[in-house]
């Protein structure tokens, strides 16, 4: 096994690892290795669809000369590199999402250019399945490997053979084997649906193998080159490796007892802070919240974040929770309800409003505390990726911490609760989310 394979099964283990949540900060999501020959003059283009704050690395080495570039979505070129029989290693983070072009230009005009390259992504966070401990009725789902499809096959010259590939799901790996059979393995190369080159080698002597992780769903097509008169045998083999991760079990979760509660989204919004810098946009925001006048309120929660990895964990708990249609004829499809309470369907109260403790007809004992969960005591304010998040006191001393969001489940419905965002960068713009859900008694004549 070579050395650069080594390399890639390295990366697709580190993927199972950490799988069942957001990844490492610094650890490689995805690795395209690419080995191919340029004919003279010929301009090789290919693409990547990336992701804001997206971190790449390039690694090039060719015994001739070539020009490398990478153009923005915008058709910008960000990069541009003259290479002459070097290696050389160029690093960017993404500004802007979008489709970026790849080009590689062989300068020669009477020879062939012999051109190695390694694009590795780095994409965080990255997020498969729920969160461990953001969900109490999430359970483990284990890694499994399966053959898609196999077999032997002869390709001829001008008689390309293609391979479909697809649907596979986000975090799933795709692994390609190619052996010869007679004569060497022909060229090849592997796209995607968004026709990403994700992987190109030469003919060769030696067990070809692509391991590449699926960042979404998608599909893929594999291309092999035949340029040999009398034809090419070869023996190949797909499959799919499925990750270690959490899935929501909607069956754990309990059904709704006589007195209840029922959510109601108050408030769900996204708002953009400008930069310091910035005078046409306010880099502030304030919201307030007071409940007092509506008796039919049990108790009300907020949940608030900002960045990346906020967006990228509320994306992931909304993708793992489905809808749940429970035995009243009720839908509970919000996720949020689940994320602060715990489970708030069993929750249970007197004709007075008191909370009470009961069981849920699964049996289950409710109660209000919260689970898996860190309490931030005596905290006043908050700041993060640059932006400073000032609760009000009464909001602050129920602030609670859980897989990168804060939130506050609050009983006390006088007077002026507030949140106060402020955006202390001074080039970049932020977003804020802010989600206020109110829980307000289910009367017993409703029912």
């Amino acid at each position: 096994m070579s050395t650069r394979t080594i390399i890639l099964l390295i990366f697709s283990a580190g993927i199972f690892v950490f799988s069942s949540s957001a990844q490492v900060k610094n650890e490689i999501t995805r690795a395209s290795n690419q080995s191919m020959y340029l004919n003279r003059k010929l301009i090789k283009k290919s693409h990547l669809i990336l992701k804001t704050f997206d971190h790449l690395a390039f690694e090039t080495y060719t015994p001739k000369k070539i020009n490398f570039r990478v153009i923005s979505p915008s058709g910008a070129i960000i990069h541009e590199a003259l290479i002459k029989k070097a290696k050389m290693r160029w690093e960017f983070d993404a500004i802007d999402s979008g489709n970026y072009l790849i080009e590689i230009e062989n300068l020669s005009f009477l020879f062939k250019a012999k051109v190695d390259q390694i694009i590795t992504l780095n994409r965080f966070p990255f997020q498969i399945g729920a969160p461990k401990d953001s969900i109490p009725f999430s359970q483990a789902i284990a890694r499994t490997q399966s053959i898609i499809a196999e077999g032997v096959f002869q390709i001829n010259r001008f008689n390309d053979k293609n391979l479909n590939i697809g649907s596979l799901e986000k975090g799933d790996t795709l692994l390609f084997t190619m052996n010869k059979v007679t004569k060497r393995t022909p060229p090849m190369e592997i796209v995607n649906g968004s026709k990403e080159l994700l992987f190109a080698s030469r003919k060769s002597k030696n067990t070809v193998e692509a391991i590449i992780p699926v960042l979404s769903q998608d599909s893929f097509q594999i291309t092999m080159i035949s340029k040999a008169w009398l034809g090419q045998e070869n023996k190949f083999r797909i499959d799919r490796i499925t990750p270690f991760k959490h899935v929501v079990d909607t069956n754990l979760i309990p059904k709704p007892i006589l007195y209840d509660t029922i959510p109601i989204d108050f408030l769900d919004t996204t708002i953009y802070l400008g930069a310091v810098r910035d005078y046409t946009n306010s880099n502030s925001e304030k919201f307030t919240f007071n409940f007092q006048a509506d008796t039919s309120i049990a108790f009300w929660s907020v949940v608030f974040g900002t960045g990346a990895q906020y967006e990228s964990i509320m994306e992931s708990l909304e993708e793992s929770m489905a809808i749940d249609s429970l035995a009243d004829g009720m839908l509970y499809t919000d996720v949020l309800k689940n994320y602060v309470l715990g489970d708030p369907m069993g929750l249970a109260f007197k004709k007075d409003q008191t909370l009470v403790s009961e069981q849920t007809t699964r049996g289950q004992n409710i109660t209000l505390a919260s689970k898996s969960v860190e309490k931030t005591k005596g905290m006043r304010n908050l700041n993060y990726d640059n932006v400073s998040i000032v609760p009000s006191s009464k909001i602050a001393s129920k602030v609670q911490f859980k897989s990168g969001i804060n939130f506050a489940l609050m009983d006390d419905l006088c007077c002026d609760h507030f949140l106060f965002f402020k955006n202390e960068d001074k080039n970049l713009g932020k977003k804020v989310y802010v989600k206020v859900l109110l829980f307000r008694i289910k009367k017993k004549q409703d029912i």
